[in-house]
């Protein structure tokens, strides 16, 4: 049984889910999002005496640098949410203490420049691992492990858990090769020299392309394994991709997965964060998983977010709606509010209707794939041959809606402030 960082009959990942359930029933929608799109950890921060030994544990919650900034003073109101959920939750197994600290994510990870990127959560590594495991298979394939470990790491400058070697290429070739019974068969997982599951992405992510090359795998099984990983891989924006290598074997890369998706994705939260909008971050959960599952759903989601993102706008600046606005109406409405282009520009007016004309196209653009899905969608009585929308048009209804947002959220932000230096 895998179990927590602080000796609970539970794993971490499963503690932090049951935590996101909690606060997305109390309708906290913001903190439930960072703790599971962020980087979260438990370490052990403290001890006291009292009552015969009192341990305490912080959950570090680590976030881009851009979206700590944004956050500004909800940092702790968010951490008041979480705190709560996770004393309520860990109350019944431990009489420690616990805490909550949302903090940036220090950028700059090792390895290959092209692994740089998204992060790899804790979440998404265990179930990668799981996956190897319910499969059946080695991790090293049909490689020893010191051939398979050797190009991922320098293990002559290792140490040796075996005082008769010194480093850890001898000592893993004497208890994995040599004796192959002494070590567990996955025991580089909870290995701390390599620390696959809390180490560097870049390792991790090559760990993982290397346990499907050809010189490990037969194609077949690697194919198998990768559509498995690739489920996993995707939530945190990566993706195995098929190529032909030089020997005329199918390998496989790990790369960046959709990162015209990833960058809309990345717009709607950066737009919700700004608005502290927990409905608009319901709409953006319900478009990342339903975005390949049900394209439909994901396309009148998207429609929908433009709503939302315009009426929060239009209530924050007290601007008069039309009763029961359509989605032109709203956009109309909000367009003609928000400053578009800089003061003192030439053609100042002629540039704010291009931009608004843009913008009109956008949302335009969205509610008609909203309007087109109630033709191509899941409705009754469609013959054998029909296809429904696919993921492709999600995520141009996605992007688009995306695009929209940002701009006119972050027009909305310029322009607040604006107003704050002037009233200075």
């Amino acid at each position: 049984m895998i179990t927590s960082s602080f000796h609970l009959s539970v794993s971490d990942e499963d503690l932090i889910e049951t935590i996101v359930r909690m606060l997305n029933t109390k309708a906290n929608y913001e903190a439930a999002t960072l703790l599971r799109r962020c980087r979260a950890r438990f370490e052990e921060t403290g001890y006291d005496n009292w009552n015969g030994g009192t341990y305490t544990f912080t959950l570090y919650v680590q976030v881009s640098p851009e979206a700590f900034v944004l956050l500004e003073k909800r940092v702790e109101l968010l951490q008041e949410q979480i705190s709560q959920a996770l004393s309520a939750a860990v109350k019944q197994m431990s009489s420690d203490w616990f805490a909550v600290e949302i903090a940036p994510l220090v950028v700059g990870l090792p390895g290959r420049p092209d692994l740089q990127g998204c992060p790899v959560t804790k979440r998404v590594r265990r179930a990668v691992v799981s996956i190897l495991q319910q499969e059946g298979v080695d991790w090293n394939g049909s490689l020893d492990p010191v051939k398979f470990l050797n190009p991922l790491f320098e293990l002559d400058k290792l140490p040796s858990t075996d005082s008769r070697f010194k480093d850890a290429a001898g000592d893993i070739w004497q208890h994995c090769v040599n004796n192959p019974e002494d070590w567990p068969a996955n025991w580089v997982f909870t290995d701390g020299r390599l620390n696959l599951l809390n180490g560097p992405d870049a390792t991790f992510l090559a760990f993982v392309e290397r346990s499907v090359h050809p010189s490990v795998r037969p194609p077949g099984l690697a194919k198998q394994l990768v559509q498995k990983m690739n489920q996993e891989l995707q939530r945190d924006g990566w993706n195995l991709e098929e190529l032909q290598l030089a020997s005329d074997d199918v390998g496989y890369r790990v790369s960046p997965w959709n990162p015209a998706y990833g960058r809309a994705e990345e717009s709607l939260h950066r737009a919700a964060l700004i608005l502290s909008s927990s409905w608009m971050y319901q709409e953006i959960q319900r478009i990342e998983s339903s975005i390949n599952s049900d394209p439909a759903l994901a396309i009148g989601t998207a429609k929908e977010l433009i709503d939302t993102c315009c009426k929060h706008i239009a209530d924050r600046m007290s601007i008069s709606l039309p009763a029961n606005p359509d989605t032109p109406d709203l956009v109309k409405a909000v367009l003609k509010e928000l400053k578009l282009v800089p003061e003192g520009i030439s053609d100042q007016a002629k540039g704010a209707e291009v931009i608004k004309k843009t913008l009109r196209t956008l949302s335009t653009t969205t509610q008609g794939l909203a309007e087109i899905r109630n033709l191509y969608g899941t409705g009754h009585g469609k013959n054998s041959r029909h296809k429904g929308l696919q993921p492709r048009h999600a995520r141009l209804a996605v992007a688009t809606a995306a695009a929209f947002a940002e701009f006119i959220v972050e027009t909305y932000k310029d322009r607040l402030e604006s107003e704050q230096q002037q009233r200075q």
